[in-house]
């Protein structure tokens, strides 16, 4: 579950009191695993505002950002990254250019990982499964895992810059046991991932001492495989944190043909995970076709938040109304 509490966010570029914007007024939201949100408003509504402040690039004035009970308002970005994925509105941005489709890849499925710095050269389980992902896009990028980013089209950038914002590899066993502890909220989190760390560990060497007895000619494969075995088993129990997808008007700058294309990709890829996502757009007909929830802003409140059958009877044209009444109400007030 991921909760926005009271969060307020001003902004303030003069210094003077009578510039003071805010961008998020009080704004209170419950987001529930693997829903799909699509979010829509006008320009400085408070929509990328959320997500900078979901994902640590900006935070509140006031209020608490929390992930599963655990208060993450203060987290630094970066520190987050292995529970958020972002894919922003200009393709070059996510991806860089002078590094190949797989470098590209590797690096995103690492994100967030407690590991030694990257060394070069990829492991064939990795490369292997690059490829069954790539193919998912139709793209035929896994034909050109070695190709410069820099070369590809706008539309096959953000293609692979959304497969890297939901890239993640199995975590660690530090990564697991610290996020278990964290999350779980289970006061013996800590005693009941060693145990079955222990467990795991012992039948890992009894099949490993099996494999150097046997008569097998690829002994150091087989027990590559039982270990990976071992922390699947490990990360089946104890992985207990998904991450969850921000996608800010990432296909605002393709064409219609290729924005098309990537919305579908991107509707694929969330629902097959089953990944919480939040989707700003200024497309009211793709607010309403994709996602299971939405929610519309303006000047730093939310004036609706819809699901379901109420979602589903909604047009292009209700939406449309209900921005301008929402600007005649601010003419008013004001």
């Amino acid at each position: 579950m991921l909760e926005l509490n009271h969060v307020t966010k001003r902004f303030n570029l003069t210094g003077t009191k009578e510039d003071t914007r805010v961008a998020l007024d009080n704004i209170s939201l419950q987001i529930k695993p693997g829903e799909f949100i699509t979010i829509i408003g006008g320009n400085g509504s408070g929509k990328s505002t959320t997500l900078n402040v979901v994902s640590g690039a900006l935070t509140p004035d006031q209020g608490t950002i929390t992930l599963n009970g655990v208060d993450i308002t203060k987290l630094k970005e970066f520190k987050r990254a292995a529970y958020f994925g972002r894919v922003f509105q200009d393709p070059m941005m996510g991806t860089s250019g002078d590094m190949s489709v797989i470098e590209n890849l590797e690096i995103a499925f690492l994100r967030g990982k407690t590991h030694s710095p990257i060394k070069w050269g990829f492991s064939k389980r990795n490369k292997e499964y690059f490829i069954k992902q790539l193919k998912r896009l139709d793209l035929g990028l896994e034909t050109r895992l070695n190709q410069k980013v820099g070369v590809m089209s706008g539309g096959q950038r953000q293609a692979l810059t959304l497969l890297m914002a939901t890239l993640r590899d199995r975590p660690s066993l530090k990564r697991m046991k610290k996020d278990y502890m964290t999350f779980s909220q289970n006061e013996n989190a800590k005693l009941e991932f060693e145990i079955a760390l222990q467990e795991e560990k012992n039948n890992f060497l009894i099949a490993k001492n099996e494999i150097l007895k046997s008569n097998a000619s690829n002994k150091k494969e087989l027990i590559r495989e039982e270990k990976e075995k071992m922390l699947d088993k490990m990360a089946k129990r104890f992985d207990i944190t998904k991450q969850i997808l921000l996608l800010d008007e990432h296909t605002a700058a393709l064409d219609p043909k290729t924005a098309r294309k990537v919305l579908e990709l991107t509707n694929k890829i969330v629902r097959e995970n089953n990944m919480t996502t939040l989707m700003v757009t200024h497309n009211m007909k793709d607010a309403l076709t994709y996602g299971d929830r939405l929610i519309m802003f303006h000047l730093g409140h939310i004036i609706l938040d819809v699901k379901g059958e109420e979602k589903k009877k909604l047009t292009p044209e209700d939406l449309l109304k209900m921005f301008e009444e929402a600007d005649l109400k601010a003419i008013e007030q004001n």
